[in-house]
């Protein structure tokens, strides 16, 4: 029933656990197609330690985790794909929870459930009110609460033929993009239970400020002449990302995001967001890039401290 589908890049520390997660299911009809994207430690060497007939390990060129993604729906022969990162963790009945959603509600495209976070070894229950059953209104739930993350996903496979994959060179956020793309043609089901766990690292925005995508896609594509619901959501993700181009000094790209959807300011309680990018937009970047050294400074600090 379920092609499990697990990019692999420079996992060694985790892939082990991640696996043994999967392994202890409950529910066993599932493939595991794991992607090595160019690991160069011994992620790989992990992986074939796992005695298991269910694992198919490939093996590609670095293209980032679209492209590893798009690669293990291709070689996936069941009817479901589930997502899961190499770092992440499944309790035991996941799967079997899932099955039984999948199963009362045949009309969805997705499935989500609810989820714990790990955070410096403090573990954290998703908060939400969300019932069992198709999300009424996906975007506008989607201001208030976390419903898809991608380790806690299930998508059916024939969906991407319609939809298209994940957008490859899109270097942040390419996970969420795909979940609204879907959830613009098909209903999305809902698991209440906190079934999946994410280890949580620290975020931070100097990572990827210096890069900008190199895809096809962009949050402007699915704006959606009056729907008030969805171009809210649109304009809140992509105004994101147009304040990673101003701190990355991309400034003609973040003011073509500024003025794309400066519709957002008609939703009072989101304009802030647009206000933000408005102001980063007319910083000196030499205050940029004081602030972007002492973020890294910070950042280093923590890791030094751990």
């Amino acid at each position: 029933m379920f092609s499990i589908v697990i990019p692999l890049y420079n996992k060694e520390e985790n892939i082990s656990k991640t696996l043994a997660s999967v392994q202890e299911q409950s529910y066993t009809d599932y493939e595991i197609v794991i992607v090595n994207d160019g690991s160069t430690d011994n992620s790989v060497k992990k992986v074939e330690e796992v005695n298991d007939h269910r694992i198919k390990l490939y093996h590609k060129k670095n293209g980032g985790v679209s492209d590893a993604r798009n690669f293990g729906i291709e070689k996936a022969k069941n009817p479901y794909i589930v997502f899961l990162d190499a770092d992440d963790l499944w309790k035991p009945n996941y799967l079997e929870e899932m099955a039984l959603i999948i199963q009362e509600y045949p009309e969805a495209g997705m499935y989500n459930c609810a989820h714990s976070v790990i955070y410096k070894g403090k573990a954290y229950d998703m908060d939400h009110d969300i019932k069992r059953g198709i999300i009424e209104n996906y975007f506008k739930t989607c201001l208030t609460h976390v419903i898809a993350w991608t380790s806690a996903t299930i998508v059916r496979k024939d969906v991407f033929d319609k939809v298209g994959g994940f957008p490859v060179g899109m270097i942040s956020g390419e996970d969420v993009y795909t979940w609204a793309k879907i959830a613009l043609q098909y209903p999305v089901a809902f698991h209440p239970d906190s079934l999946t766990i994410y280890i949580k690292q620290d975020e931070t925005i100097v990572g990827r400020s210096n890069k900008k995508d190199n895809c096809k896609e962009s949050w402007q594509d699915l704006f959606q002449e009056g729907n008030n619901d969805v171009n809210k959501y649109i304009a809140m993700k992509a105004i994101l990302k147009g304040t990673r181009y101003a701190w990355g000094g991309y400034l003609s790209e973040s003011r073509k995001i500024e003025k794309d959807f400066k519709y957002i300011n008609d939703y009072s309680d989101v304009q802030h967001s647009w206000k933000k990018l408005y102001l980063l937009n007319r910083t000196p970047a030499f205050v940029k890039k004081m602030v972007l050294a002492y973020k890294q400074a910070v950042v280093k600090s923590n890791k030094s401290a751990s």
